[in-house]
Parts: C-alpha cells; sequence; structure tokens
C-alpha cells in the first residue's frame, strides 16, 4: 500500500476524504479497511460531503441497515459487511447472498452498483471475497498507543482506480492536513 497521509487528527482525515471525494466522477468503488473506531465512517462522511451529497451529516454507519444510499449529483451507496461472516457477501456461489441480497433489497442488482451514477464505498470490504476488478483499497491505520491520530493508506487495482489513488495523492500533498 502507499502512503497517501500520515499523522493525520479528526481534521485532517477529514480533509484528506474530502479531497478524494472531490475527486470522484461516478462509479468508483472504494474499499475501506480498518479496526473497530479507525474512522472509516468519519472518512466516508467527508468524503460524501467533498462529492456533493445532499446532507452528508446524515451519514453513518450502516452497520446494522448493511446498507444507506445517499442522494446527490453522485449518488453515494455505502456498505458496511461488519455482520456479514467473512466471505459471506460473495454472493450466491457462497450462499451468502451478502451483496447481491443488499442490492437487490434496494432495487438495484448487484452489476448497478458499479453504475455511472454512482460511487460506492464498502466498510469491512475482507468479507467480500470477489470486489470489483478496478478498486481503490483504503486503510485508515491508528499508530499503536497514539488514538488520535491516523495514516491513510491506499492500493489501486485496475487503470481507473490507479489513475485516480495519483490524482488523490497529488491533491493531498496540495491541502494544509
Amino acid at each position: 500500500m502507499i502512503e497517501v497521509a500520515a499523522d493525520l487528527d479528526e481534521d485532517g482525515l477529514t480533509a484528506c476524504a474530502r479531497a478524494l471525494g472531490t475527486l470522484l466522477e461516478g462509479g468508483e468503488v472504494l474499499l475501506l479497511e480498518g479496526s473497530m473506531g479507525a474512522g472509516k465512517t468519519t472518512f466516508t462522511r467527508a468524503l460524501a460531503a467533498g462529492l456533493g451529497v445532499d446532507r452528508p451529516e446524515r451519514v453513518t454507519s450502516p452497520t446494522f441497515a448493511l446498507c444507506m444510499i445517499h442522494a446527490g449529483p453522485i449518488r453515494l451507496v455505502h456498505l458496511d459487511l461488519y455482520r456479514l461472516p467473512e466471505g459471506a457477501a460473495d454472493d450466491d456461489e457462497a450462499g451468502g447472498g451478502g451483496v447481491s441480497a443488499a442490492a437487490e433489497a434496494l432495487g438495484l442488482d448487484s452489476d448497478e452498483l458499479q453504475g455511472g451514477d454512482r460511487v460506492v464505498v464498502v466498510e469491512w470490504p475482507d468479507r467480500w471475497i470477489s470486489p470489483p476488478e478496478d478498486h481503490l483499497r483504503i486503510a485508515i491505520v491508528r499508530p499503536r498507543g497514539i488514538l488520535t491520530m491516523r495514516h491513510v493508506r491506499a492500493l489501486a487495482a485496475g487503470p481507473k482506480a490507479s489513475a485516480l489513488l495519483s490524482r488523490w495523492r497529488q491533491r493531498v500533498s496540495a491541502v494544509d492536513l
């Protein structure tokens, strides 16, 4: 993984995520990793603000709902797979139906999750064995013993995600975090 930003307090994490949100065009899949309380939902809320989502302050963890859709010029589909067993989010072959079931409950088929009019953010993506080939994996890491600081690292898979990561790193380096 590539370091995007280090030693971020909550304001810095918010600025980092907002910067990414301003770069999103629709069709991106972001996989958010981090321990409980690392800041995944805080990151998603700030990303939503940068994306231009209506009322980004309403972005909360969809842990119990599994999936929430937030309206805006580009919709934000926010999934939290924490409550699913590992691998259960891998649709029909695994018998879990997690991602497909969430999509169907929202009136989408699983292929529509990657539509150009939405950005998909998945918390606890380790429970999704086969995410789309083109995605950006983002890790929010708390340095050992320092509860108020975060590091943000990312790994791009696919050409669209690679270009996005490059633009995001440039944007973050130009912002005072």
